[in-house]
């Protein structure tokens, strides 16, 4: 991506560029890329010939590392935008909804009514959100309106719309975060991994070809957690679970979640100003990056031994980070605070 100079930085932002995330000179930037693209070749091949498989490994692995990173670059990027009572108000409700989650997984609440309490709760977020916008206000009560008739309506189908969105986030902060020919050259290589290539698999095309070639086990995983089918839910209405595209849109949906965990590990905190006031003390990127794995080993193990109660566990704390994106993405729009493009862009 495009650099800065020095001077530049300094000028714009008022204190000097970070190094914390500036690669070193030579063929950094090239065998980075080299790596994605093994990735991104790796994850579709994986999503179509075994999107079971795929679906709980990466959830196994590296659902904690990109929940903790997500949270981290919010709060890095995001922190100084949430006044005291902004973010204490949004803590109390992310925390109702971690409640109503529990309670409907547990039966303590009828899960149709616990869901649209939950619907009903995004919407809240955006609502008080709205008060913080300097403009754009109108999309914010639209995107909240949306939400409550969701809610009241059909509970099930606006979290699971939500749930594939939630994997197209990284589009928007990438948006965000970058200006000019950077932000053009993301949103480019984004929408190739995060749309075509989704909208290829769900056409059931790669599948046939991988399926003559007998490259095919949609069935076939690594965790005790079910069958197919118990498993389609994640991404697949309820009504469609046995039709003919139920196997192609999961397996699109799962390539998108996996676009989703790289950008959000591995791209994202590239992206931090390491001179920004986030409201948590979060540890440098070193030995964040050995709690990723200390943290994401420990979440694999619970997955191995009882993949249900880890689920379970995990979409609890899930919960909590794709919820905050819709505030979040509010104050970007209606610019709550300046914010200036990342230095290590």
């Amino acid at each position: 991506m495009s650099g800065e100079s020095e001077a530049f930085t300094t000028m714009r932002t008022g204190r000097p560029r970070p190094q914390e995330h500036e690669p070193a000179a030579g063929s950094l930037p090239d065998a980075m890329l080299v790596v994605g693209i093994l990735g991104i070749v790796a994850a579709f091949v994986a999503s179509v010939a075994l999107p079971l498989a795929t679906y709980t490994t990466v959830l196994a692995l590296f659902g904690f590392a990109h929940v903790a990173s997500e949270l981290r670059y919010v709060d890095h990027r995001f922190g100084d935008r949430l006044d005291g009572g902004l973010a204490g108000t949004l803590a109390l409700l992310l925390g109702i909804a971690v409640v109503l989650r529990l309670a409907g997984l547990q039966g303590w609440v009828a899960a149709p009514l616990a869901v649209g309490l939950e619907v009903g709760l995004g919407a809240i977020l955006l609502a008080v959100t709205v008060a913080r916008m300097r403009r754009r206000r109108w999309i914010a009560v639209i995107a909240a309106l949306v939400l409550m008739a969701g809610a009241l309506l059909a509970p099930f189908e606006t979290l699971l719309c939500l749930a594939i969105g939630h994997n197209l986030t990284p589009l928007g902060f990438l948006a965000e975060v970058l200006r000019g020919a950077a932000r053009r050259r993301a949103l480019a290589l984004g929408a190739l991994a995060f749309i075509v290539l989704p909208l290829l698999i769900a056409t059931g095309l790669p599948f046939a070809g991988f399926a003559a070639l007998g490259l095919v086990a949609p069935e076939a995983t690594l965790f005790q957690a079910g069958n197919l089918t118990r498993n389609l839910g994640a991404y697949v209405p309820a009504s469609a679970l046995y039709s003919d595209w139920a196997l192609h849109a999961f397996a699109a949906s799962v390539f998108a979640q996996c676009m989703h965990y790289i950008a959000v590990i591995a791209i994202l905190p590239r992206l931090i100003d390491t001179a920004s006031r986030p409201r948590l003390v979060w540890p440098d990127a070193a030995r964040f990056g050995r709690y990723l794995v200390v943290g994401g080993a420990a979440l694999a193990v619970g997955f191995a031994l009882d993949y249900g109660v880890q689920r379970q566990l995990y979409a609890l704390a899930a919960l909590v980070h794709a919820w905050l994106e819709l505030p979040v993405f509010a104050l970007a729009l209606g610019g709550a605070a300046a914010a200036q493009a990342s230095p290590n862009a």
